[in-house]
């Protein structure tokens, strides 16, 4: 889709991150921007510095994300561009070690917050003709790293489902178009995202703990490298999102990890026959 003024966008974890970076992107390009966040304080904030709307929405509620959606509807007529970037990291750790209240925080908001975004969305876009959906998946969803599991399996669910997704609106002729991006590592506060986990799903890692201050010592050396601003990323997302993408890549400096993937799963498919 080619992005003008007057079109109407919805982003959520829209208050900091790559999606403030989006919305103020399509914010200077003339278009209605509808920022979503779980956190009033700095929605507001955000909302008020780019000029967009604030909506209050904890995305892995179902039933919340539909009622904003009414509301953005009713006030627009329309929205043209959908932008699932809410999403949490989770706990690092070995999986066996990883406890089912992380599992279901992590898919709750990265997995079912882009579900409920499209279930609350997609119909009014078929109606109107025209719409775009733009899943903020991440590298490791088209990767296999190690104690991340927990994101790892939510964020290759994103990719699986936008592929779907896509496959959906082509078998029914409809005209709508899917994007998702798979960025590498870019300056936010996914890392802080436990300040708003709900307290039933709060929960630790049963690692020693010698061992995960390792791992966190790993971890945050490996996030400084080849790191983009938000910016940067949001620019490159929305370039892809103009060309067509299905899948949107913004580190080509970070590619190696998905590419030894693709060779194994290669080579699997000749021993196949």
């Amino acid at each position: 889709m080619i992005l003008t003024p007057g079109q109407t966008a919805v982003v959520t974890g829209g208050a900091s991150g790559v999606g403030l970076a989006l919305g103020a992107d399509m914010a200077r390009r003339g278009l209605t921007v509808c920022l979503l966040d779980v956190e009033p304080g700095p929605l507001q904030a955000a909302a008020a510095a780019i000029g967009a709307e604030a909506h209050v929405c904890d995305v892995g509620d179902a039933a919340t994300v539909s009622r904003v959606a009414e509301d953005i509807l009713a006030r627009h007529g329309r929205v043209d561009l959908l932008v699932n970037n809410a999403g949490v990291g989770g706990l690092l750790g070995p999986m066996w070690h990883s406890p089912p209240q992380d599992w279901a925080w992590v898919f709750g908001v990265n997995v079912f917050g882009v579900v409920n975004g499209v279930r609350a969305f997609v119909p009014a876009m078929i109606a109107a003709g025209s719409g775009h959906i733009l899943n903020i998946a991440s590298m490791a969803g088209l990767t296999d790293p190690p104690f991340l599991a927990t994101y790892a399996a939510s964020k290759h669910a994103v990719v699986g489902l936008s592929e779907s997704l896509a496959a959906e609106f082509a078998a029914l002729s409809l005209p709508l178009g899917v994007s998702v991006a798979c960025p590498g590592n870019i300056r936010s506060a996914i890392r802080q995202a436990d300040r708003n986990r709900p307290s039933p799903l709060r929960a630790a890692s049963t690692a020693p703990p010698d061992m995960l201050a390792r791992l966190e010592a790993v971890f945050d050396g490996i996030m400084q490298q080849r790191m983009i601003s938000a910016e940067e990323a949001a620019g490159r997302i929305l370039a892809g999102v103009e060309r067509g993408d299905l899948h949107i890549l913004t580190h080509p400096d970070m590619l190696a990890p998905a590419r030894a993937r693709l060779a194994r799963l290669q080579a699997a498919f000749e021993r196949a026959g």
